[in-house]
């Protein structure tokens, strides 16, 4: 939930950015009226030095440019979303709130809702494509579906959170992770990287969500990375030492609290939801040292090109920018913030820590999608 303080943290920025830019535009419209000739008249007929504005005219001004942005940023704005509306609905709801814009949300798995995206083309009724993943947001992108976004809104999160072709930016980091029950698994025994677990000495001990998009993300970082061969090879193992199939990741969270699993392959903020609600939870999670075990992936959002509400879309993404919505995000969802002055949550590690793949290609990632999910069928999953 969001509290009140961030809730007036987030119709503050919204306002007070909308008013900044807007009153900026204002001048420069006097400004350009200063340009008259002396001897010209002003509205009430008094004859004025060159270059004298009355305060009525800047007033004007300011307050026709508010009531056209205003008027710019209303309407309905239709959101195609694949995070969880558990996870984000309160976030959209506020937005809906502070802008007046009435939103209308569509929830499913963020590569059914790329999938849609690719079918519908340019007739979609969507406005904006906020993903759980830049693998969904890449293949949507792929399809030139999606309008460049401006600097200003690129400029807000680092370089490695933001399509190379400027076509979707970052909210908030994820990363992988795993997690482990610590009455039944030893720091010592835990590989380094994810290729580590294809081990005689895991053999029924691990869980994995075969048919998740952050799993199959995984998998298409691995084959980008080091080919289809070896990444065949590391899950036909997995396969054939005997593992726990989950439909999510949540779930294995669930059994290794319970003791049922040893070992899950999951992105770390499950993990932080439980010991948040209860610290004695014995469970952690065990981050990779390097390679696509290690990834960590960016939600993120794109606006379509065929978007009937271009203005609100914009306002959106600028929202989730903003100090409360990054707030939310590291403090209810546990993720990563991405813009710059916002405190991460105490139970997050510094991200700066996390040996992730370095320059990743979140477009080349989409590209190897479909051959990562015909991999895992190929390996018995």
């Amino acid at each position: 939930m969001l509290s009140t303080i961030n809730k007036v943290n987030l119709k503050f920025e919204v306002n007070m950015n909308k008013k900044y830019i807007l009153v900026l535009v204002a001048l420069t419209m006097v400004l350009s009226a200063c340009t008259t000739t002396a001897g010209e008249r002003g509205p009430a007929g008094e004859q004025g030095p060159a270059g004298e504005v009355s305060q009525e005219e800047i007033e004007a001004a300011v307050n026709a440019a508010l009531t056209e942005q205003e008027a710019e940023v209303s309407g309905t704005l239709v959101i195609y979303s694949g995070r969880k509306e558990s996870l984000v609905s309160e976030i959209i709801a506020e937005f809906e709130s502070t802008s007046g814009v009435t939103v209308e949300v569509r929830y499913a798995k963020s590569a059914e809702l790329a999938g849609t995206l690719t079918l519908e083309g340019a007739i979609s009724p969507a406005d904006v494509f906020f993903s759980q993943d830049p693998v969904s947001l890449g293949i949507v992108a792929k399809e030139g579906l999606f309008d460049r976004l401006p600097a200003d809104i690129l400029d807000n999160v680092p370089g490695w959170a933001v399509d190379k072709n400027n076509y979707w930016v970052g909210t908030s980091g994820r990363s992988r992770a795993l997690v482990v029950d610590t009455r039944d698994v030893q720091d010592s025994e835990l590989p380094n990287d994810i290729y580590g677990l294809a081990d005689e000495k895991f053999r029924n001990r691990l869980g994995l969500a075969p048919t998740n998009s952050s799993f199959i993300a995984m998998v298409a970082c691995m084959v980008e990375l080091d080919g289809e061969e070896k990444v065949l090879e590391w899950l036909t193992t997995i396969n054939g030492l005997g593992y726990a199939e989950y439909p999510k990741n949540s779930p294995q969270v669930a059994a290794a609290a319970a003791g049922e699993l040893d070992i899950g392959m999951i992105n770390h903020y499950y993990t932080l939801r439980v010991l948040a609600e209860n610290g004695n939870e014995p469970i952690k999670n065990v981050y990779l040292d390097g390679g696509c075990g290690a990834m960590v992936m960016p939600a993120g959002v794109g606006i379509l090109s065929s978007s009937q509400n271009k203005p609100a879309a914009l306002a959106f993404i600028e929202f989730l920018h903003s100090k409360g919505a990054q707030e939310t995000f590291t403090n209810t969802v546990y993720e990563f913030p991405l813009v710059t002055g916002i405190k991460p949550n105490a139970l997050l590690p510094d991200i700066n820590s996390l040996n992730s793949p370095s320059n990743l290609n979140w477009s080349a990632l989409s590209l190897w999608q479909e051959k990562a999910v015909e991999l895992i069928a190929q390996a018995g999953f």
